[in-house]
């Protein structure tokens, strides 16, 4: 008998998982699940979560560094009277916010990447498709801001899945990851936000991939 078992493939990252990580993913689900929007207006897609589960952004997080740039650069905090920003309390009312305002934070792995953690061009090629069919098919958002710089390539790829129109873009690349001390980043989330306002005025240096595109891979994202 072999020492490793043969782990089915994980849904959420592609690789072979064991019991342990797939119930953690259905976890970190569970936890998300609770402060998704019924009509998501702005999903966020970032590489992937923390390896910790008290870590995940929607625990609420015990590692800050994301959490809390992020949420000062939507200007979401708590209210006049409300408890120190260091509870439990507050930080699910921040959650409850960002809820309300019809935004949501998924990933391009729904699992904690191996090795670096960073997503390569090789890991974003495989794991688009199964985020092309949860964009169709499960959130179904109004729009979609990418986080970060190592998604360059996802915007591409999105845009010949036909998602293109939907993206939000800082001059054709993803915003800024929160917190990662790039100029200027916080106005460029705000501008994101209001670029999607019912009036539809883009700021200047935000743009969205031509509607135009062509789809050279109808089909990406296949079945639901």
């Amino acid at each position: 008998m072999s020492a490793f078992p043969n782990h089915l493939p994980c849904d959420g990252c592609g690789l072979p998982a064991s019991p342990e990580h797939i119930a953690a993913r259905i976890h970190r689900l569970e936890l998300a699940t609770r402060y998704r929007p019924v009509h998501i207006g702005i999903l966020f897609v970032a590489p992937a979560p923390q390896v910790c589960a008290e870590d995940d952004f929607y625990a609420p997080a015990a590692l800050r560094e994301f959490f809390d740039p992020f949420m000062e650069a939507l200007e979401i905090s708590v209210g006049k009277g409300a408890p120190e920003p260091s509870t439990l309390t507050a930080e699910t009312e921040r959650l409850a916010e960002f809820q309300r305002r019809g935004h949501f934070l998924a990933y391009l792995s729904e699992c904690p990447l191996p090795g670096s953690g960073e997503a390569t061009s090789a890991t974003i090629a495989r794991l688009a498709p199964n985020l092309v069919r949860r964009i169709r098919f499960n959130y179904r958002p109004k729009h979609v801001a990418l986080l970060g710089p190592e998604l360059v390539p996802l915007t591409e790829l999105l845009g010949h899945a036909g998602i293109g129109p939907s993206l939000i873009l800082n001059n054709g690349l993803p915003l800024p990851f929160p917190g990662t001390g790039e100029r200027d980043w916080k106005s460029l989330f705000r501008s994101a936000v209001a670029s999607v306002s019912p009036s539809q005025n883009l700021p200047s240096g935000y743009d969205r991939i031509d509607s135009n595109l062509e789809v050279r891979n109808p089909g990406a994202g296949g079945g639901a």
